[in-house]
């Protein structure tokens, strides 16, 4: 049986040491989350409905997409793609441009990212087996 050499297993550790650590902040993220999915809801409900204002609205769709993005943020840290990093920048880039009223020409760039992404997403990113033409048709 041959031994690894020290700084392999230095190596080896300080990996496995850093996706525990990776892990439980993921269980730590998701439960603040579950809190303040709770409390966003509790909000929601304790809210007369005659009483819900536009601008409620828009606070209410920052936290709400605040929270998917948070979700997504975990789904990263979980499993380590180029794929769900792309999803994580256009969840933010998306929940940026709907809550926040930008200018024209801000809001013309937050449509051109996320075209770039989705086109990143799209062509570059293609499972095994996969190609990057559309559907043939079969004669």
């Amino acid at each position: 049986m041959e031994k690894k050499p020290l700084r392999k297993r230095i190596n080896e550790l300080v990996f496995h040491a850093s996706r525990y650590t990776e892990l439980v902040i993921s269980i730590i993220i998701l439960a603040v989350i579950a809190a303040l999915v709770i409390a966003l809801i509790y909000d929601l409900t304790s809210m007369p409905l005659l009483h819900m204002t536009s601008e409620y609205f828009t606070q209410f769709l920052a936290r709400a997409l605040s929270l998917v993005v948070g979700v997504e943020f975990v789904k990263m840290l979980c499993k380590h793609t180029p794929e769900t990093l792309i999803e994580v920048l256009m969840f933010a880039t998306a929940r940026q441009m709907v809550v926040e009223h930008l200018a024209t020409w801000e809001t013309l760039i937050g449509i051109l990212a996320i075209a770039i992404l989705f086109a990143v997403r799209k062509y570059l990113f293609l499972k095994p087996g996969a190609s990057n033409t559309s559907d043939t048709f079969e004669n």
